[in-house]
């Protein structure tokens, strides 16, 4: 089994494509954790619960719902570069929200809008990929973004949570509605096939149909949608792991974006992450690392435990690829905006229920319980892939891929 790819890092920045949407999810993902650390910590102080912070992810459930099954089979229809570059103004123009009113009802409107106009996004910037940048140069492309988005989440948080001790909230959000509009600046003039041929929007249900009846796509978008329970529990948990005043709170933030950032440097360049047996290997050992976040005896050890969690969570990469193999590029962001909606219920609603098992028993008992879900949905997984005809065939080491018509 081969390790490296022909095809690196620097080869898919040859792509001007590639390259403009790198620069611009770089400046967006940036600014917008700078100012959701913010966020974070406005709610979770003005409330004094773990469940305020969670609060900030699990009001974006409906508006990633309805922006992901509704919204995507018409982001199809419009030009992929204008439509990214007006969701960065748009996101630009909301973060300022609570800079301008105060209370907690808009620290929670601005983080419902973020949420849909990030699933958006996602959604139109993976149409983007499949219809503008090569087969070869794409799955070091997509490691790269992944990469990139937690090293700028590992930047964000820091730089999010020290301007918020050291000089309040206003300062990251202005910050955060700078680099929205840096993006936008990037993608204006982003060369990409014209939108005739989408002229009516597909089925509502298109892109559900599409992953059910596709058997990597069905294994695979299931437990994404599990691990979505878990994917921003060390984000929830630090508020409350590292307490006000605590110099180790902005450290907690982090460390799983930065345990992200590391596994997702390695795996772009390897072939392996495209095995499904791998990356189900690599979804057992995110549900260990909860395990492990468990029974961390210090913050600086349950810091530490983030590290793993976060590199875990990196596993979604394969995941990525594979759709866009399989996945149809014509409805390519129906398809995406349906698995991030999907992501953002799991998020939110699994954010909110460990984030309850947190304050009403202890921090140790919602990592476990995390660790729990991901376990048993990797051992799922493992069971399926050992029974399925369907999906042996279509292992992508058997190089015998082929998207769906």
């Amino acid at each position: 089994m081969g390790t490296a790819t022909s095809h690196g890092y620097r080869d898919a920045m040859r792509s001007p494509i590639a390259r403009r949407l790198w620069a611009a999810s770089l400046a967006s993902t940036l600014g917008d954790h700078i100012g959701l650390g913010a966020l974070l910590f406005l709610a979770a102080d003005r409330t004094g619960y773990a469940i305020g912070a969670a609060a900030v992810l699990a009001v974006g459930v409906v508006p990633a719902l309805i922006t992901g099954l509704v919204g995507g089979r018409w982001l199809d229809r419009f030009h992929r570069g204008r439509s990214l570059a007006g969701l960065q103004l748009a996101g630009g123009a909301v973060i300022c929200l609570p800079v301008l009113m105060d209370g907690v009802p808009v620290i929670l409107v601005t983080a419902a809008a973020l949420a849909a106009i990030r699933v958006a996004t996602i959604a139109v910037r993976s149409g983007a990929m499949a219809e503008g940048v090569e087969d070869e140069r794409r799955g070091p492309l997509v490691a790269l973004l992944a990469s990139t988005d937690q090293g700028a989440q590992v930047v964000g948080f820091l730089t999010g949570g020290a301007l918020y001790v050291t000089v309040g909230s206003d300062a990251a959000l202005l910050l955060d509605a700078a680099t929205f509009v840096i993006g936008a600046a990037v993608l204006v003039g982003l060369r990409l096939p014209p939108p005739e041929y989408r002229r009516t929007p597909a089925p509502l249900n298109a892109g559900l149909l599409d992953i059910w009846r596709h058997p990597v796509l069905r294994l695979l978008g299931a437990l994404v949608v599990c691990s979505g329970v878990v994917a921003s529990l060390p984000e929830v948990l630090a508020p409350n792991v590292a307490g006000p005043g605590d110099p180790l709170r902005p450290l907690v933030l982090a460390a799983a974006p930065a345990g992200q950032v590391l596994a997702m440097t390695v795996m772009g360049r390897s072939t392996a992450i495209r095995r499904i047996g791998v990356q189900l290997a690599h979804l057992g050992a995110l549900g260990v690392a909860l395990m492990i976040a468990a029974i961390a005896p210090s913050t600086l050890a349950v810091a530490g435990a983030n590290m793993l969690v976060g590199a875990g969570t990196a596993w979604i990469v394969g995941p990525q690829l594979l759709f866009l193999t399989h996945a149809p590029r014509a409805r390519m962001a129906q398809i995406t905006g349906t698995m991030v909606a999907g992501l953002a219920v799991a998020d939110g609603l699994g954010s909110l229920l460990l984030a309850g098992v947190a304050d009403l028993a202890s921090i140790g008992w919602a990592y476990a319980s995390g660790g729990v879900v991901i376990l048993i949905a990797a051992a799922v997984g493992w069971r399926v892939r050992a029974t399925s005809e369907d999906l042996r065939v279509l292992d992508p080491s058997e190089d015998r891929t082929a998207p769906l018509g």
